[in-house]
């Protein structure tokens, strides 16, 4: 389990009972930029390849990826 959990944690909660959560957090490398990350079970399943310029950009990205990501779950999960 992660100590400090993802920030936008709750949206997942807004889709489905599933495993998955998303965070936004500053670039390391590129100051004022932010990048997501993808957790299954709190490990990291997924990473932005870009950075963006904004938060809520990032955010916006990450909630496609979530999507994608729980639509590619969900058939399996019922087989």
């Amino acid at each position: 389990m992660l100590e400090n959990p993802p920030r936008y944690a709750h949206i997942v909660e807004m889709v489905e009972n599933h495993p998955f959560t998303i965070g936004v957090e500053p670039d390391l490398l590129r100051d004022g930029r932010f990048r997501w990350a993808l957790y299954e079970n709190g490990q990291v399943r997924n990473r932005s390849a870009v950075s963006y310029a904004a938060e809520h950009e990032a955010l916006a990205d990450a909630v496609k990826a979530l999507e994608k990501q729980i639509a590619d779950w969900r058939p399996a999960r019922w087989l």
